[in-house]
């Protein structure tokens, strides 16, 4: 009982880390269409929200995945998480004292980049590290994978509801949220000793398996299906604005209809992986998403928009628990964190890539703009699909 009871804490620990990055962004694509009025910004000006965040993660992620093979996982998560929260609370506290708060928000944003370029990639890793069995070990990234998904799917009802308030409401849960798991995470989880010594050189070593053709797909899987996820959604919480103004819990929780259909899907994923293979499973996740993005311009307008975004949120849960498992099966423990890293670095640059990226093509028209993105993840299939090798994904 008790070992249980302790692997249930240890996963919920694991999960919580990966669950309260989620709220960088999702939980304020409902609020957006407040902030751009209230501080007088355009489309692209409140896409820097995002890019700001996911950006320096993306770039960071390598680095916090080195240090984290020196000097354990812990060390560099728990202190991130806290430069999380404080930094999203500190924003809140500008919106009060500045009459002209953007700049300021934007370097604060950046600082919440910082912390968040960790914790939830290195969850994975820790994961691995934790539990050795493959079968123990699929379900254990699936349990985060499905956190990271109820972070995905309650983040946007959480901002619409504290929107009601104002929507500078949000930017206080933050730290709110942040200071338990950290603390959670120092108590919960003891590391598995490192059993072998790792140098900068064995560490740029062991990044000579991402060179693979199989292996850059699967980081380019990652990255297509943020970007689409992301992108989705931002282009929701402005579409809602216009046909449903002053609703920002329905704007939430529609918001949330793909990433509610993303975490029922990532439950059973790694059971459908198991039995149809990585290589099966993510090329038809991605052109299942292909399809879904494709519909979406001419069916916007319609009812046949909800079954559109539930398929989005049924592929994305397809990818995203394999390519975590593939993340932590490419390497050794003493290697795992910069190899989560870059994982995680590829699926960061599509969360930064989607808003900006998707705000600029809409200026030319909807259908350039999720065209786009039905062509890239279709091309991404394509190329699983056609040259992926299972062995090198699953060594």
């Amino acid at each position: 009982m008790f070992v249980k009871m302790n692997t249930k804490m240890k996963l919920f620990a694991l999960g919580s880390s990966s669950l309260i990055m989620i709220l960088a962004n999702t939980m304020l694509f409902p609020i957006f269409p407040q902030m751009r009025k209230a501080l007088d910004l355009g489309l692209r000006d409140i896409s820097l929200m995002v890019l700001f965040v996911s950006l320096p993660a993306a770039f960071l992620n390598p680095i916090a995945g080195y240090l984290a093979d020196i000097w354990g996982r812990k060390k560099i998560m728990v202190p991130s998480i806290l430069l999380y929260g404080l930094a999203g609370g500190l924003i809140g506290v500008i919106i009060f004292l500045l009459e002209q708060p953007f700049y300021y928000i934007l370097a604060l944003r950046l600082l919440q980049g910082i912390g968040s370029a960790s914790p939830m990639y290195l969850a994975v890793a820790l994961g691995g590290d934790i539990f050795q069995n493959q079968e123990e070990r699929t379900r254990a990234m699936g349990f985060i994978e499905t956190s990271n998904g109820l972070g995905k799917v309650s983040s946007p009802v959480i901002g619409g509801a504290l929107g009601l308030i104002g929507w500078y409401a949000p930017f206080f849960l933050y730290p709110l949220v942040a200071i338990p798991v950290a603390l959670l995470l120092s108590f919960s989880i003891q590391e598995p000793p490192l059993k072998e010594k790792t140098s900068l050189r064995s560490e740029l070593a062991s990044l000579q398996k991402l060179f693979s053709l199989t292996n850059f797909l699967a980081l380019m899987t990652g990255f297509a299906a943020i970007f689409t996820l992301y992108g989705t959604m931002f282009w929701l919480g402005e579409f809602l604005e216009k046909t449903i103004p002053d609703g920002t819990i329905i704007h939430g929780l529609i918001i949330s209809i793909p990433v509610a259909a993303l975490i029922i899907t990532a439950l059973f994923a790694s059971w459908i992986s198991t039995r149809l293979g990585p290589r099966i499973t993510l090329s038809s996740g991605l052109f299942l998403s292909g399809a879904s993005l494709a519909s979406i311009p001419w069916v916007h307008n319609t009812p046949l928009l909800w079954p559109a975004l539930v398929l989005l949120g049924v592929s994305t849960g397809l990818l995203l628990p394999v390519i975590d498992t593939i993340s932590t099966a490419v390497a050794t423990r003493g290697h795992r964190g910069i190899i989560a890293g870059f994982f995680g670095s590829f699926r960061c640059l599509g969360a930064a890539a989607a808003s900006f990226l998707i705000a600029v093509l809409l200026d030319i028209s909807l259908i350039v703009s999720f065209v786009f993105s039905a062509g890239l993840v279709i091309a991404v299939g394509l190329g699983v699909f056609l040259f992926a090798r299972e062995k090198e994904m699953l060594p």
